[in-house]
């Protein structure tokens, strides 16, 4: 994890994106509405999505929300 800045426009760190993500986002809409990262020019979009794709992989899974077939 750093603190560099995602989002110039809006002034959003990939801090304070991990920290949503910490309270229960769950994908890039979510730390949009959050953080209004990525809500104007865009160019950060593709970061975000990655940021958060590496977040929740990083996390365990919960195996109780999972069907044994």
């Amino acid at each position: 994890m750093s603190n560099r800045l995602v989002c110039i426009c809006n002034m959003v760190s990939e801090q304070e994106i991990i920290n949503e993500l910490k309270k229960g986002a769950l994908d890039t809409s979510d730390i949009q509405y959050a953080t209004r990262a990525g809500t104007s020019c865009g160019k950060c979009l593709m970061t975000i999505d990655q940021i958060v794709e590496e977040y929740h992989a990083s996390q365990p899974q919960d195996s109780q929300g999972r069907l044994n077939l």
